[in-house]
């Protein structure tokens, strides 16, 4: 029987927290993992709040706690395959990009901050330039700025669908998004990715998605990898796609993480947007493990 202590979030949309996870004693049993399912499902986003660091095997035990870990390996525009991404990546917020960099990658971005090439501080979702986007985001902390700061930001997705009125909700029914890895700055001022995933073939998910465990539906958009909306004129469908992020980002519920040493943050990208928070100083590291979680195509 799990022993994991589960604090629900004080305000209508928040992580719920889980304290009392031992890893060696935890990880395979069956009762715990489905607190920690249940819990992502419900909520969106859950916070472990472990007592110590964690190793690599450490940390992809607790991952596959919430599900198999993901292959990211997609489809090429020419029949073949490619890696798109390591199993287990090292998100490094704090890597500032000098100049010499900036010469040897040439015409190559990583999206997001022009200085800082690991952060992105614009609303998004998580891997939806490939067929199977990650069901879930599995984030370990190794390094926190120590002037504070660097929090990771969320939206509820559910209650930006829910907060839309009847004819809009009409109006999205049965329309699908375009992404790619490099939408070539379709939703400017957002920087566009450009480099070798740019090869992966283009895909299309619903801008209203279904939760495959809760039935509850949600605005599945993200700015950074779309293009436009399958059907509609480019200009027409971005003006649409651009309407649904602002309505959200100014009425639906958000929730600030503040981390903590040894955090693992999870969110269900089905059901919430994200951004990093640039508030602290330049040059200080700001470093997490990820690993996503395989997922379904969103219906």
């Amino acid at each position: 029987m799990s022993s994991l202590e589960l604090r629900p979030p004080a305000d209508t949309f928040g992580a719920a927290e889980i304290g009392g996870l031992v890893p060696s004693r935890d990880t395979e049993d069956a009762s715990a993992r489905r607190v920690l399912r249940d819990a992502l499902a419900r909520y969106g986003v859950v916070c472990l709040h472990l007592d110590a660091s964690i190793d690599q095997d450490v940390f992809r035990r607790i991952a596959q706690m919430f599900g198999p870990i993901k292959d990211p390996v997609g489809r090429t525009r020419d029949g073949g395959q490619m890696r798109y991404e390591a199993e287990m990546q090292v998100i490094d917020a704090g890597f500032v990009l000098t100049d010499e960099m900036r010469a040897q990658m040439g015409s190559a971005s990583f999206g997001g901050d022009s200085l800082r090439p690991g952060l992105f501080e614009t609303f998004h979702v998580d891997d939806t330039y490939t067929e199977l986007p990650a069901w879930a985001t599995v984030l370990s902390a190794q390094q926190l700025p120590p002037s504070g700061g660097g929090d990771t930001c969320f939206m509820d997705m559910r209650a930006a669908y829910d907060l839309l009125d009847d004819d809009t909700r009409a109006t999205l029914r049965g329309l699908r998004a375009v992404y790619v890895h490099n939408n070539q700055g379709a939703f400017a001022p957002r920087v566009s990715a450009c480099g070798p995933n740019d090869a992966l073939v283009e895909v299309t998910h619903p801008i209203v998605r279904t939760h495959a465990v809760t039935g509850r539906r949600a605005l599945y958009i993200d700015l950074d990898r779309a293009t436009h909306v399958e059907g509609l004129p480019t200009g027409e469908g971005r003006k649409l796609l651009q309407s649904l992020q602002d309505r959200a980002e100014e009425r639906a519920p958000r929730y600030r993480h503040r981390w903590r040493d040894h955090d693992v943050l999870v969110w269900d990208n089905a059901s919430v947007q994200h951004k990093g928070s640039g508030d602290f100083p330049v040059g200080e590291p700001r470093r997490f493990f990820r690993f996503m979680i395989a997922g379904e195509r969103p219906v």
